[in-house]
């Protein structure tokens, strides 16, 4: 099995809302170092206000699982609700790696 990146950046509806961002990326950060297979999250803001977040997880299948756990979760569509407001979702740019 080989390690693997989810790498995913977006940029904020308003650049005002990083301090936002910043609370709930700490609350992602809690919830995920639970998870089976994770093994980091940073996340970083680029110099025009883009935010990166990577990810790196002991394989693909663990991040999959961790996944359908996320959306069968009651407080999903709250999650993503307030996620939203923060991300402009129309400039989210999602890349998975596989690490060999």
């Amino acid at each position: 099995m080989s390690e693997y990146f989810v790498i995913m950046s977006f940029e904020l509806n308003d650049k005002d809302l990083l301090k936002d961002w910043k609370i709930l990326s700490k609350e992602i950060d809690e919830d995920i170092a639970k998870a089976d297979g994770f093994i980091s999250r940073d996340s970083g803001v680029d110099e025009s206000g883009r935010v990166y977040c990577l990810v790196k997880w002991q394989s693909e299948a663990h991040q999959q699982n961790f996944r359908q756990q996320l959306e069968a979760r009651e407080s999903w569509p709250k999650t993503m609700e307030r996620f939203g407001t923060i991300a402009n979702m129309s400039t989210m740019t999602p890349n998975n790696l596989e690490i060999f």
